[in-house]
């Protein structure tokens, strides 16, 4: 049989090969060669580690005149695409179990309809006593009622409610719809919030615990995800409104309180981070840093103006989404919205929010970029011996010819074209951000839908953006070039170490690869899009920003020799174990997380090590169906409850591990010692994961506290 299937993959192999000569396919490859090398930054100065876009050396990009408020940005907009779709939502009809949305007809906002409700929203505002916050941003505690307060999870109302507060130079307090009610209260009370916008099933523990947020007044409730029979009765609370968001809306008067347009040095947002490295400090982004970072994407990205399709399904209350969809509306795209669990048929009825909308553009931190490739290679790994030879092939010629710049023909149509619908059939550029990207998920990405994943790489403190990939670069384990707001710069970080016991050093020249770079250190960035600095909490501010601007990130870099850059390690993620020696966290987690054995669904890996330790550790989410899978192949007739606690199932896993570091270079002092399955999924609800999706190792730890110390003990000789 082997004999067959190699003549097989022969025999396809070449076909497809004569098919793209025959289709001029070949024609990229040879424009490559005649195509010399780009570089993507250029020094500033005599510096090579310190670098810039190419052609922004003298002056960083700013937002075009007239749109360097969000505002400005709004009007535009809604003159230009008064008659286009704007949103779009789908009727939710209810869960058709317990895991599974069911969902209805498309409903569409055309941007003339978000400017009429946008408007009227902002004079409601006014008329409920909120101001306009100070011209010039600022960090102090507010002493006026100028913030809205938005607890809610990622859909239209969110949008329409940030643009109204811009409409009236209000400033937007995000908070994260996972948080849990004594953060909501600590950032009502911090910004002297009056006015918050929430889901309907947050009403009851906002007006539970008014008496602890003595500024409140009023509660905005929108309807997302209500089904059409639920029935809300709205409470009586002495000395608070409680208001639907419809009827809030048409409550506004626009003739009596019209617009209040802010300034460019006015502060837009106070962003609460997601507090996963201790308790959430409130980012100041002025609407001269977001629109900076807003114009220097689209210099940097290719947009359809007034067709585009994006997906919007990630966190507004995290810079990451808020910044793309300004930015998707700034060219007069189309907004859809979804939830991460509803994004294909697992999750929501009758089609997946992929399926259904179709988008143009995707993005999604790393975790979704995994969950997909998981869910296609467990239907290749399910699929008849003949088919999945026909996979395998397929994959291998698509990466190889990728890479030296021709087509796939064949293998397009047979294979790869089949594949397409997962997310949507139309994407024709993703992107991915919010953490470091693993190289084989993002090589499976690009070559199973033959789309331009890049990644980037960015801070709520830098807007979301500071350096991209360019499209004519897909190269794995960078994040691309400086945007043109801002620039980045090492500086040496002879405190940690990397492999091979060297310290960080911007005047390196050779990476410890062996590759020439220029420098490598602490990642520094200045720039239009950097923020003010943290809300009420100067001391922390001048810690991490120089008196010449540069903010320091906390991430260790390296510039190739082609000037993108490249996330090296990350000082607040490396922990010291007992010999004193420095492992990444995040970094392992990255790379172990490309086990078949792990479920990244229900969160993925946690790794853990300290200063009593000797060697990590870990807790992760068993893959069951990887586990069913290799018993079915076996034979073994054993309950899966009772089996996956036996040592097979656990050597099993830990050979696997092994495997994984192995393969990505991980040492011997990052190899996992000792692993635990659990069994409760993490979550951005329960606390597991961040509302970034981000492992939130301290929750975790106290989630499997028993297990866990059980666990630790195997980590320490």
């Amino acid at each position: 049989m082997g004999v067959v299937f190699l003549i097989l993959e022969i025999v396809l192999v070449s076909l497809d090969f004569m098919l793209m000569i025959v289709t001029l396919g070949w024609i990229p490859a040879v424009k490559k060669c005649f195509t010399p090398p780009k570089i993507y930054s250029v020094p500033v100065g005599s510096d090579p580690s310190h670098r810039v876009k190419p052609g922004y050396v003298k002056e960083l990009m700013r937002s075009p005149p007239g749109q360097d408020t969000i505002y400005g940005i709004q009007k535009v907009v809604f003159s230009t695409y008064a008659s286009s779709t704007a949103m779009v939502t789908r009727e939710f009809l209810g869960m058709l179990n317990p895991k599974v949305k069911k969902f209805g007809k498309q409903n569409t906002t055309t941007y003339a309809e978000v400017d009429r409700a946008s408007h009227k929203f902002g004079a409601a505002l006014r008329s409920h006593g909120l101001v306009a916050g100070p011209s010039v941003a600022n960090l102090k505690k507010f002493e006026t009622p100028c913030s809205l307060a938005i607890f809610e999870n990622t859909c239209p109302e969110w949008m329409i409610a940030a643009m109204g507060c811009f409409s009236q130079s209000i400033i937007v307090t995000t908070i994260y719809a996972t948080l849990g009610i004594n953060g909501v209260v600590d950032s009502v009370n911090s910004c002297v919030i009056t006015a918050i916008v929430c889901n309907f099933s947050n009403v009851e523990i906002l007006v539970k615990n008014k008496d602890k947020m003595p500024s409140l007044k009023t509660i905005i409730f929108t309807s997302d995800i209500m089904a059409p029979d639920y029935r809300f009765e709205v409470p009586n609370v002495e000395g608070m409104q409680v208001i639907s968001f419809e009827d809030f809306v048409e409550s506004g008067n626009v003739a009596a309180f019209p617009p209040t347009p802010p300034s460019s040095t006015s502060t837009a947002v106070i962003m609460f981070t997601s507090g996963s490295t201790g308790k959430p400090k409130g980012v100041v982004l002025s609407h001269a840093n977001i629109c900076s970072n807003v114009a220097a994407f689209k210099e940097s990205t290719y947009f359809e103006h007034g067709t585009d399709v994006y997906l919007a399904y990630l966190p507004l209350a995290h810079i990451f989404e808020l910044f793309l969809e300004f930015t998707v509306i700034s060219i007069g795209g189309t907004v859809c919205y979804a939830d991460p669990k509803t994004l294909t048929s697992k999750g929501a009825h009758p089609t997946g929010a992929l399926e259904e909308f179709s988008p143009h553009i995707m993005v999604g931190v790393p975790k979704i970029w995994d969950i997909i490739k998981k869910g296609v290679e467990s239907k290749i790994a399910a699929s008849s011996p003949v088919a999945k030879l026909l996979v395998e092939t397929a994959f291998k010629a698509r990466k190889f010819a990728s890479s030296n710049g021709w087509s796939t023909p064949l293998f397009d149509m047979l294979v790869f074209k089949k594949f397409t619908h997962v997310i949507g059939g139309r994407v024709r550029s993703a992107g991915s951000g919010g953490g470091p990207l693993n190289r084989e998920v993002q090589e499976f990405i690009i070559t199973c839908f033959g789309i331009e994943l890049t990644q980037g790489y960015g801070l709520t403190e830098t807007c979301g953006y500071c350096t991209g990939q360019d499209t004519d670069d897909l190269s794995t384990g960078t994040v691309g070039a400086m945007g043109a707001a801002n620039m980045v710069k090492l500086e040496s970080a002879p405190a940690f170490l990397d492999r091979a016991g060297l310290p960080y050093l911007s005047t390196d020249t050779v990476s410890s690869d062996g590759d020439q770079i220029y420098g490598r250190g602490e990642i520094l960035i200045k720039g239009n899009n950097v923020f003010i600095g943290y809300y009420d909490m100067p001391e922390l501010t001048a810690e991490v920003v120089e008196s010449d601007g540069f903010f320091h990130t906390g991430d260790i870099g390296q510039f190739k020799n082609n000037g993108t850059l490249q996330i090296i390690d990350r000082k607040k993620n490396l922990v010291k174990l007992k010999g004193g020696e420095y492992i990444a966290l995040e970094n392992m987690e990255m790379i172990y997380g490309n086990s078949s054995f792990i479920n990244a669904i229900d969160g993925g890996i946690c790794i853990y090590g300290d200063g009593d330790m000797d060697r990590p550790v870990a807790l992760m989410q068993l893959n069951a169906d990887t586990v069913k899978a290799w018993m079915k192949e076996r034979k073994i007739e054993d309950d899966y409850e009772s089996f996956k606690q036996s040592s097979t199932v656990y050597d099993l896993v830990m050979v696997d591990l092994k495997r994984e570091g192995k393969k990505s270079g991980l040492t011997h002092l990052e190899t996992l010692c000792a692993v635990a399955f659990v069994d409760t999924p993490w979550t951005p609800l329960n606390g597991g994961l961040t509302a970034a999706n981000k492992i939130n190792r301290r929750v975790v730890v106290a989630m499997h506290e028993q297990i866990f110390k059980e666990v630790k003990s195997k980590g320490i000789f």
